[in-house]
């Protein structure tokens, strides 16, 4: 999500970075079942929604915080999905964390 919202603000094209990211380490099949929804911002009919990604994200930080893990990461990743929840993407699809992300113009 952060690396769309970059290229897309630096008006680079998004094929380009998709191709680049493609035949990198980094490419995970979810980039493109994502990338879709993504660039529409059609969260509906999710797979899982975003309220359960809360729940899931907060256990870990519980358990990481237990065993003396520094949580910085999973906390700031909490933050992005609770922002998300404020502003009501509740169920809908986990990847309008995007939205918080990169905010919708108005």
């Amino acid at each position: 999500s952060v690396s769309l919202a970059m290229v897309r603000r630096a008006d680079a094209d998004v094929d380009t970075f998709m191709e680049i990211l493609r035949n990198s380490k980094l490419y995970a099949p979810t980039f493109d079942k994502k990338l879709p929804r993504l660039l529409e911002r059609n969260f509906d009919n999710p797979n899982f929604p975003t309220r359960h990604l809360l729940k899931d994200v907060s256990l870990i930080e519980a358990q990481a915080r237990k065993l003396g893990v520094n949580t910085r990461t999973i906390e700031a990743v909490r933050h992005i999905i609770e922002e998300t929840l404020e502003k009501g993407w509740v169920d809908t699809d986990y990847s309008s964390i995007y939205n918080a992300i990169d905010p919708p113009e108005k």
